[in-house]
């Protein structure tokens, strides 16, 4: 068993995009006004348009991505320079050494060292 997909839903595609795509510095493998995504190794991070009506309220999921500790503290300044928020800085931990942020749209990422950890 694998992960396939983790996807969003999201109010505004446009801006989820131009933050995804400034993060993580790639374009999307697929792009559409109701469905998109991007190719991170081989799973598929995809947005989905909340046009069904349904209120969204926080972040429903939270796609972990593991770096390496020399390139940890760059992603954290793309990130934050992209408009994302930090949610828990759990960096000055060395219990955690990670550190959840949310996109403009609300979503949430965590960015860690997670090989430290075992």
């Amino acid at each position: 068993m694998r992960i396939r997909s983790m996807y969003f839903k999201v109010a505004d595609m446009e801006a989820e995009l131009a933050f995804w795509q400034a993060f993580l510095q790639q374009e999307p493998a697929k792009r559409g006004s109701h469905w998109s995504e991007f190719l991170i190794g081989e799973t598929r991070l995809g947005m989905l348009l909340n046009d069904f009506g349904e209120e969204l309220q926080g972040c429903a999921g939270v796609p972990v991505f593991e770096l390496e500790p020399e390139r940890l503290a760059a992603a954290v300044s793309r990130a934050k320079e992209a408009g994302a928020t930090v949610v828990l800085d759990g960096l000055a931990n060395p219990q955690m050494n990670s550190i959840v942020l949310a996109s403009p749209g609300g979503n949430e990422f965590e960015l860690c060292n997670c090989a430290a950890h075992g």
